[in-house]
């Protein structure tokens, strides 16, 4: 009979933060035993668990409750919200200085060393306030736009509990960690279509040199980026894979990188090439590599993600 109630601590424990989860926990058991053994007597049936713990709640909920009045969005959609601001905000700095500095390398001209530092500390301002803006904006009107869907919820049932080892459980980091950087490749696309093509200077008034870029296929990407977000936000909201959503996430993925392959793998090639001729001739494999890459990218991401597909299966099968 503990199978049940592990099933739900350790939902609980999926949406408290890392540092608080082992504590909490073992308090939420102990809470739950102690409930059993006052109202049931020592050995409590299957039916008066999944009577202490309907009366306990949704596992989200439960969590919230555990949080605190801190929330800014709502006590359901908060906990992710955060969770995806933290990992953002840490990445930011990394990948703004990291293009930054391959861009001023890279570039023909030298930057003042004053100069650069001063565009690189606004450029990680500039972005960090936008990526909080957007995922705060963004979780706002879920927030509002999802409160009739909370209310129309059917009653928690904690026989519906998935399993610990259920292959649909989401790893809420990872899934935080892809909202992250989807936002921030999201932005950047958006960057890119309003200057006109790529470059690795981040300043709307001077974006320095810029390789045109199709603009279809760039937005096409910014789609399928914003699609991938959609998903993972949803699934951190059931908090459960299907094979459903693991497959249109695959699918999100793989086009996404045929347009990566047009948006921007071809244009950068095709700049390198011509701004060294000589390249080409001696090394003739060099302008099938933006194919050769686009390729590799599909085939990993399909092999990688099909092993999983194939568990949801057989698991939703098997039920």
């Amino acid at each position: 009979m503990t199978e049940l109630i592990d099933r739900y601590v350790h939902q609980v424990g999926n949406y408290l933060p890392a540092k608080e989860r082992a504590e909490i926990e073992a308090e939420l058991r102990s809470q739950i035993q102690d409930q059993l053994e006052d109202r049931f007597g020592g050995d409590p049936s299957e039916e008066d668990i999944v009577t202490v713990l309907t009366e306990l709640g949704d596992p989200r909920r439960m969590a919230a409750s555990y949080r605190g009045d801190q929330y800014l969005v709502g006590p359901t959609l908060y906990p992710t919200m955060v969770m995806i601001l933290r990992h953002g905000l840490l990445l930011i700095p990394a990948v703004v200085i990291f293009l930054s500095i391959f861009g001023a390398l890279t570039s023909p001209a030298a930057i003042p060393l004053l100069q650069f530092l001063v565009d690189v500390f606004v450029a990680v301002v500039q972005a960090e306030l936008i990526f909080s803006a957007v995922v705060v904006l963004f979780f706002a009107i879920l927030q509002h736009s999802g409160s009739t869907l909370d209310e129309q919820q059917q009653a928690f049932n904690p026989l519906k509990l998935p399993q610990v080892d259920d292959p649909g459980t989401v790893d809420r980091t990872e899934a935080t960690f892809g909202v992250a950087i989807g936002t921030l490749v999201s932005l950047l696309l958006l960057y890119f279509v309003t200057v006109g093509g790529l470059t690795l200077r981040f300043n709307l008034s001077d974006p320095g040199e810029v390789i045109p870029s199709p603009l279809p296929w760039l937005m096409a990407m910014i789609c399928m980026s914003v699609g991938m977000i959609v998903v993972q936000l949803f699934v951190l909201h059931r908090n459960r894979w299907n094979a459903w959503l693991w497959l249109t996430e695959t699918v999100l993925e793989v086009v996404g990188a045929v347009c990566l392959y047009f948006a921007v793998t071809k244009p950068l090639f095709e700049r390198i090439l011509a701004d060294n001729p000589t390249l080409s001739s001696s090394l003739p494999m060099l302008g099938s590599l933006p194919e050769i890459i686009a390729i590799g990218i599909a085939v990993i991401t399909l092999l990688g993600r099909g092993v999983k597909l194939m568990q949801l299966w057989n698991y939703s099968d098997s039920r």
